[in-house]
């Protein structure tokens, strides 16, 4: 079997390896290497990484015309299978290969369609989420179902760590669905169940202080690693890494360190601040951080 990987993150990386295991891999699609860290020089994503280290051939089209012409110099395919890529993919493109691209995407479609499934299965409480292999149309995301596989969503799970599992699961699933994929069922979405999970924001790392135990610590989990969960303070902003229901009700952004630790009041409820890090500090415990203010506490915003 003849096939096309296209993807970026190093959650896409999985389903690569698998995919070299049970296919030829023509060529590797991936986004352009971008500045990254403070020096802020180009970097290659994890998925040319892994590539080359494959010994794969790869692509790196900066526009959807870049990546049409891919498809002259590889010629025909099986199978074009995409994980994660970062970039639409054109009408045009998916007309050349009818039936041929695939996408693995990291939720029980049709739930969460879009950029930023992980997060927003995770701030918005859910209990299961999953990975889908559906075949791609023009829609985002709209495409019949192939196969899906579930997952309950653990209380320790944020963004990062779940991502990582469902990456493994869908590994599974690259392994053991594409080499019949000619045999599996189409099954169509149910549009009326659809929900949207658009790119999480910057502005979206200010936790609400109106609201509950429950929906601050899934902020804290849906938005691990980034751009993480954060908190105004007199002396700048705080990011709250590890929390947990305190069991006690305070006034809203109110701050108090005692024997049970430091706790934040909200609207409904308060949280304990079990770690923390001041922007532009390391992270620290939440109550070395306040022992830091010298008694001055101050409240959160």
């Amino acid at each position: 079997m003849k096939a096309v990987f296209l993807g970026t993150p190093h959650a896409a990386v999985p389903a690569l390896t698998a995919l070299s295991q049970t296919a030829t891999v023509e060529v590797v699609v991936t986004r352009p290497d971008r500045p990254r860290g403070r020096s802020g020089r180009p970097q290659p994503s994890a998925v040319k990484v892994a590539a080359e280290s494959m010994g794969l051939h790869v692509a790196q089209p900066e526009t959807s015309a870049g990546l049409e012409d891919v498809w002259d110099t590889v010629g025909g395919f099986d199978v074009a299978l995409v994980v994660a890529f970062g970039m639409l993919i054109s009408p045009s493109a998916l007309a050349r290969a009818p039936n041929r691209f695939v996408n693995l995407h990291f939720s029980i479609l049709p739930r969460w369609r879009g950029a930023a499934p992980v997060q927003r299965a995770l701030l918005a409480g859910d209990e299961r989420t999953g990975v889908t292999l559906m075949r791609m149309d023009e829609g985002l995301d709209t495409g019949p179902s192939l196969v899906t596989v579930s997952t309950a969503i653990a209380p320790t799970d944020d963004a990062e760590s779940l991502t990582a599992r469902l990456a493994r699961i869908g590994a599974v699933m690259v392994g053991t669905s594409l080499g019949s994929i000619g045999g599996l069922v189409a099954v169509p979405q149910d549009p009326d169940r659809a929900t949207t999970a658009p790119k999480i924001r910057t502005d979206e790392r200010w936790v609400d202080l109106a609201g509950t135990p429950a929906s601050v610590l899934a902020a804290v989990r849906g938005l691990a690693p980034w751009p993480g969960a954060w908190v105004r303070h007199p002396t700048g902003g705080v990011r709250i890494i590890e929390a947990e229901d305190a069991g006690s009700q305070m006034p809203s952004g109110d701050l108090q360190l005692g024997a049970d630790g430091l706790q934040l009041g909200l609207g409904a409820g308060a949280v304990r601040l079990v770690r923390v890090q001041p922007e532009g500090k390391r992270p620290m415990g939440g109550v070395d951080w306040a022992r830091g203010l010298r008694g001055d506490l101050g409240r959160m915003t």
